[in-house]
């Protein structure tokens, strides 16, 4: 099988029977989009909620989604057809006394906003708690597992 491994910060998309992956999410997303008709994937994993001083688009939820959309438009997927499912965001370092705000929460929200602001569904989503988590995407079917160190895969 031919996986793609998609990295903090990168974008991919894919056709059956290509696979993506995100691994190690912790309070990074993997945003994750499939069109079932065209058969097209695409996963964007990313590590901050909004875009800041121009960064790399794929950083950041809110851009790294638009990102995301035109890339898989641009490859023939139907934006009528698209549908969306959410991985990560743990709150990774809830123990400790950090004046920052719960950035996994927040990584998951600024994704959900975009893809709603797309009028893209979100489906499915298997996000916060403490632990990190894997994400794989079968891009013949869709199906999203997710794989998190002591406990049962599951399928989103």
């Amino acid at each position: 099988m031919d996986q793609k491994i998609v990295g903090i910060a990168e974008l991919a998309v894919c056709r059956a029977p290509q696979q993506l992956a995100c691994l190690g999410l912790g309070s990074c997303v993997a945003a994750i989009v499939y069109d079932p008709v065209a058969k097209i994937g695409g996963m964007v994993h990313v590590l901050l909620p909004h875009l800041a001083n121009n960064g790399k688009e794929e950083k950041y939820a809110d851009s790294g989604v638009r990102k995301l959309i035109k890339e898989m438009l641009r490859k023939g997927a139907r934006k009528e057809n698209m549908r969306a499912k959410l991985v990560g965001g743990a709150q990774m370092f809830k123990n400790m006394e950090l004046s920052t705000s719960d950035i996994g929460r927040d990584n998951h929200l600024s994704a959900a906003k975009a893809l709603h602001d797309l009028g893209i569904p979100v489906v499915a989503s298997d996000v916060g708690g403490s632990r990190g988590r894997s994400a794989y995407l079968d891009t013949a079917s869709g199906r999203v597992t997710v794989k998190t160190a002591f406990e049962p895969d599951r399928v989103i």
